[in-house]
């Protein structure tokens, strides 16, 4: 790998959080109720007519329940007609409304990701932070590979290919400190490539030294799981807009007067998601500051943490703690709601 690809790497790793959203943009414009070119309806805009339809059909329960109140008596019984009309403007124009609504509450989503992304800890923003863990492991691994090839050869050729591994790792250095900045890990590996070529003389040099490189498959393992981070930060926003889609139809059932609405659940299950996401950039950004320390030891279990752990901890959290925070929020918005239905 040149330099220009080892930047061009470096610098995805760096914005993955925020590139992953960014590609999804055109995808959530296109999908969230825009028409198609030749007429037909969008896919939003077919789930909103099963939302309808569910809307329809619950609505018939609703009725009943109404008339029920009214025969019996009870104040304030038409105040549950609100909740048709709320409903009726969702889903309204192949619910252009709620579509904007889902996409302002992705868009909070990404603020809050980029906020935290933002955040600075010891001098430095998180994601710097996350770009040089992502630098400090890409940087080893190539410089590994480069100097694996030395191992077979012996005597002046081991030489002349140490040298020129040397050269070329040193390359890479200056080329990650030219466009990202130095560091302290980065100092580092200055003084092993230092270390190697004071080493290095015209009959070869100590077969030890290359004990102090990573093994040969390291590097295809850590691309693995630096690809497995991404992955997951996809996985995410997919399952964002699926849960999205399902919008109109949590909207439509919940005219149905028996259980809770199911349009808090859908709420549930989207913050959920979005939970999931700021959680595994704070734990990514915050791992990403041990990484980078001098004293964290060796910076390759953050390639492991980040590409598998991380995902498992970030999806644990949303579904425990951020799942019982949301409904929490939702029982207390829908309480309100109802006290607040109860007073017209």
């Amino acid at each position: 790998m040149d330099s220009a690809s080892l930047n061009n790497v470096l610098t995805a790793g760096a914005n993955a959080a925020n590139s992953v959203a960014q590609s999804w943009n055109n995808t959530w414009q296109n999908v969230l109720g825009q028409s198609l070119n030749n007429g037909g309806t969008s896919l939003y805009g077919v789930l909103c007519w099963l939302g309808t339809i569910f809307a329809v059909g619950t609505l018939i329960f609703l009725v009943i329940e109404l008339y029920k109140d009214l025969s019996d008596g009870k104040p304030n019984a038409l105040s549950i007609l609100i909740w048709p009309l709320i409903v009726a403007f969702l889903l309204a124009n192949q619910g252009q409304l709620l579509a904007q609504i889902t996409l302002g509450l992705r868009s909070i989503l990404n603020q809050v990701n980029t906020q935290v992304l933002a955040i600075t800890l010891s001098g430095v923003k998180l994601d710097e932070l996350y770009q040089q863990a992502n630098g400090n492991i890409a940087l080893q691994g190539l410089i590994s590979v480069s100097f694996g090839a030395c191992r077979s050869l012996t005597g002046e050729a081991q030489a002349q290919c140490l040298n020129q591994a040397v050269n070329q790792a040193q390359t890479l250095v200056n080329d990650y400190k030219s466009a990202f900045g130095g560091g302290s890990w980065l100092d580092g590996i200055q003084n092993f490539l230092n270390s190697i070529g004071s080493a290095i003389t015209g009959n070869g040099v100590d077969a030890g030294i290359f004990g102090l490189l990573k093994p040969v498959w390291m590097p295809i393992v850590v691309s693995v799981l630096y690809w497995m981070q991404i992955a997951y930060q996809n996985l995410l926003e997919a399952g964002l807009l699926i849960t999205a889609l399902f919008g109109p139809i949590a909207v439509g059932g919940s005219l149905l007067p028996y259980g809770p609405k199911s349009i808090f659940a859908w709420l549930t299950g989207f913050f959920a998601i979005g939970f999931a996401r700021i959680c595994f950039n704070i734990i990514v950004g915050l791992s990403a500051v041990v990484a980078t320390d001098s004293q964290g030891g060796d910076p390759f279990w953050f390639a492991l943490f980040a590409g598998l752990f991380a995902p498992i901890l970030a999806s644990g959290l949303a579904t425990g703690s951020g799942f019982i925070v949301w409904t929490s929020v939702s029982n207390t918005v829908g309480n309100s709601v109802k006290v607040l239905f109860g007073l017209i």
